[in-house]
């Protein structure tokens, strides 16, 4: 602490009532420091800022800035638009099938699990494929079950039917169903929300229906004899490879983005056993028999260029593509079956 510092905070005297101090500059440059009292003054050296000179940045001003005057900030154009938080949404909306949907991409766009868009569309359910540019379909507020009531139901029914405690279908705000009883009948035809709920996922099988434990022998296969065997290797059956819908339990396909009239090749070689229109909104539809336990299955095509009973071989053309059937835009629906038996995921068996 300097003895200028000592003096105004001695402890024995009064820096308001006893001392004041006159600074001057003179103009030697010598800071004179004065004050009534016993001490000598003290003098300190006083060191003259030099002289800097400015640069121009030749930065011009806003037409609504004065040049003239001082600018103490960054100006800040003015801006109506107001970013709000996201509020929850307990209402259903609308949506419009665009060209291209899916389940899958319209599940993504509202941050939905795809069973969601079907369980909030009781049409849909019976089909996951049933999706036709501008149909209108819901949009549940979050995943669950959107349940259209019947003349039995009640809360404790809809408990049972989709896995949730009544009281969370009772006390979600969307549903308005304050003041009921579980086991009181609730008004029919009303749409109610069943938040985490679940239903079952039913989806159609393309092609004929096979008959269990007859495998190809099943009417509308051709069930003569297989011409060429498969290697059990399986090829990307177009190129090049753009998903638009995996692989999940409503769809045991995926689909492949392609346009019109792209050409589509077997994945293996082997005979084909169907080719033709599917009834289920399949489109144009090609099954072949791998002769080794499996059968591919290549949906949605413009034209086939095969028939049943026809062999094929591994990269062989077999169709074109196109987007017949139940279909938003070109693709292809490929699958992978166990002989007559269950859909496999295809990605587990591709490069």
């Amino acid at each position: 602490m300097t003895l200028f510092e000592k003096k105004l905070f001695h402890p024995a005297k009064s820096v308001f009532a006893s001392l004041l101090v006159l600074i001057t500059f003179t103009s030697g440059g010598t800071l004179i420091t004065s004050s009534y009292s016993n001490e000598q003054a003290v003098q300190t050296p006083f060191v003259p800022t030099p002289e800097v000179e400015l640069v121009s940045t030749n930065i011009a001003l806003p037409a609504m800035v004065d040049s003239n005057a001082w600018i103490t900030g960054i100006p800040r154009l003015a801006d109506s638009h107001t970013e709000r938080p996201d509020r929850p949404r307990f209402q259903v909306l609308k949506y419009t099938v665009l060209k291209g949907d899916t389940p899958w991409s319209i599940s993504q766009k509202f941050d939905l699990t795809i069973e969601s868009i079907l369980w909030g569309n009781e049409g849909m359910s019976a089909d996951s494929g049933d999706l036709q540019i501008d149909r209108v379909i819901n949009i549940l507020p979050t995943d669950g079950v959107l349940h259209t009531v019947s003349d039995i139901d009640t809360l404790d029914r809809l408990q049972l039917l989709h896995g949730v405690p009544y009281a969370t279908i009772l006390e979600y705000p969307g549903n308005n169903l304050e003041g009921y009883s579980h086991d009181e009948k609730l008004p029919v035809g009303e749409k109610v929300m069943v938040p985490g709920g679940l239903n079952p996922v039913v989806w159609r099988e393309p092609g004929p229906a096979v008959v269990p434990g007859k495998g190809r022998k099943s009417p509308g296969f051709y069930s003569g004899s297989l011409i060429y065997a498969g290697s059990g290797y399986f090829t990307w059956p177009v190129s090049p490879i753009i998903i638009t819908q995996p692989y999940w339990s409503g769809h045991p396909a995926i689909d492949i983005d392609t346009y019109y009239r792209q050409p589509i090749f077997a994945s293996d070689s082997g005979t084909v056993i169907f080719s033709g229109w599917d009834t289920t909104g399949y489109g144009n539809l090609v099954i072949i028999d791998h002769g080794n336990g499996y059968w591919t299955y290549y949906a949605h095509n413009s034209f086939n260029l095969v028939a049943a009973g026809q062999g094929v071989l591994q990269g062989e053309q077999i169709a074109e593509s196109g987007s017949t059937g139940n279909s938003t835009g070109d693709h292809i629906d490929f699958r992978i079956r166990v002989d007559g038996g269950s859909f496999l995921n295809p990605a587990n068996f591709l490069p």
